[in-house]
């Protein structure tokens, strides 16, 4: 079990590490990877390296935590010891970086595309349909794979029923997806993300060493986010709804065995995927940005700390 300490040393370590690098990557943000956004400013998409990178400092950091708290003991004089190292559980450290890093690498394949016609499910679905496989049918498909393999991974890569490891995988994904649809005004997607996954490692402590590095990046990104001097783009709003995905299975997990609600676990995540998918859906039909411009109070939430 992760603690606090650990906890927050990780996501210190991501912090100043994300902020390193998006320095760097701003002051060298290719042309390809300039958008404009919801103010009419040009601004780069490239804070999905500076995700990428405090999650991997994080999880050296954990991993690093880990070796020093389960250290083995002396060994006998004149032996070689190398079996208490395999001990060390180094999963614990290293797993957020399947969904980062996965989820990294679509978006950035997306990203690069540059803005395609085809938008939403529907879009990409009926040009791949057409021939036409676009980046987001790319992602797509990548993102439901990393989706399968965080969940085998969370299980100790022993894969449940087909029906099951489908169902888990559904919130990492739509997740995903569904914070990049809020990237489209400065620092909305990173204030959804921390609102909504604070409360998760505050109350699952198994969710703690897979947040640390994604929380840490988010708290030392927004206010360059805020001020629009870059953007997450897709290759960081996935990830970091991947994580947030991760968490809400999680928690349904840990909450209904805690409950000793046998089977419960399968309908309510049900119902996590229902909503997200319907929240995905929703995005294809109505703009998210003219809904939170309509409700008064969403609006001040949207525009604090903006320059």
């Amino acid at each position: 079990m992760t603690g606090w300490l650990e906890f927050l040393a990780a996501a210190l370590v991501s912090g100043v590490v994300a902020r390193a690098v998006a320095r760097v990557a701003i002051a060298k943000a290719p042309p390809s990877l300039m958008r404009t956004n919801v103010d009419g400013d040009e601004v780069p998409a490239v804070l999905g390296c500076a995700v990428a990178a405090g999650v991997g400092a994080a999880a050296v950091s954990m991993a690093a935590w880990i070796a020093l708290d389960h250290r083995p003991p002396p060994c006998p004089p004149g032996d070689i010891c190398i079996e208490p190292l395999m001990l060390v559980p180094w999963e614990v450290a290293w797993l957020p970086l399947i969904p980062v890093l996965g989820m990294f690498a679509a978006g950035t394949w997306d990203d690069l595309r540059g803005d395609e016609r085809p938008r939403g499910f529907a879009g990409h679905l009926a040009a791949a349909r057409g021939g036409a496989i676009t980046g987001g049918f790319v992602k797509l498909v990548a993102g439901g794979v990393v989706s399968l393999v965080t969940i085998a991974a969370v299980a100790g890569w022993e894969v449940p029923a087909v029906g099951d490891w489908l169902l888990l995988a559904a919130p990492v994904a739509l997740g995903a997806n569904l914070v990049n649809l809020l990237d489209r005004a400065p620092g909305r997607a990173l204030k959804v993300f921390l609102v909504a996954a604070l409360p998760l490692v505050v109350f699952v402590p198994a969710f703690r060493p897979l947040a640390a590095g994604s929380l840490g990046a988010a708290v030392a990104l927004l206010p360059v986010d805020l001020k629009a001097k870059g953007m997450l783009g897709d290759a960081g709003a996935n990830p970091l709804g991947a994580v947030l995905g991760l968490g809400l299975v999680l928690t349904v997990a840990v909450a209904t065995r805690e409950a000793g609600a046998v089977g419960g676990s399968r309908s309510i995540v049900t119902i996590v995927v229902v909503v997200l998918l319907g929240a995905n859906l929703a995005s294809e039909r109505w703009s998210f940005s003219r809904a939170i411009e309509a409700t008064p109070w969403l609006a001040r939430l949207d525009r604090l700390g903006r320059k």
